[in-house]
């Protein structure tokens, strides 16, 4: 089992890559996201992973979300799948943050 730590650098490294290779210059992938080291660094990354994908989504028209953007998973795909494969990680590994936290308050 990971750690919440874990959990939320993998929500952070997919918040960047995606948008980076959908919507930027498609510089970077996964091992060259820096992993931090403490719970304070962590959540500071996670929070401003969030802000490029906050962004593009409350600018989002229905036209950019059927535009075909690049992915880092292979073919192009449309952004409007892009953000739904993003958000259902986001989703996913929340929810698993959310049963960690309650499971250890509960041990507290």
């Amino acid at each position: 089992m990971t750690s919440i730590g874990w959990r939320l650098v993998h929500i952070a490294a997919d918040n960047w890559i995606y948008m980076e290779h959908a919507f930027g210059q498609r510089e970077r992938d996964f091992p060259d996201l820096e992993v931090h080291g403490t719970a304070e660094e962590v959540l500071a990354d996670w929070r401003a992973s969030t802000e490029p994908v906050s962004r593009w989504l409350r600018s989002a028209t229905d036209e950019a979300l059927g535009q075909i953007r690049p992915s880092h998973l292979g073919d192009p795909l449309i952004a409007g799948e892009v953000m739904r494969i993003l958000i259902d990680e986001q989703t996913h590994h929340g929810a698993e943050v959310a049963l960690l936290r309650d499971l250890y308050l509960r041990r507290a």
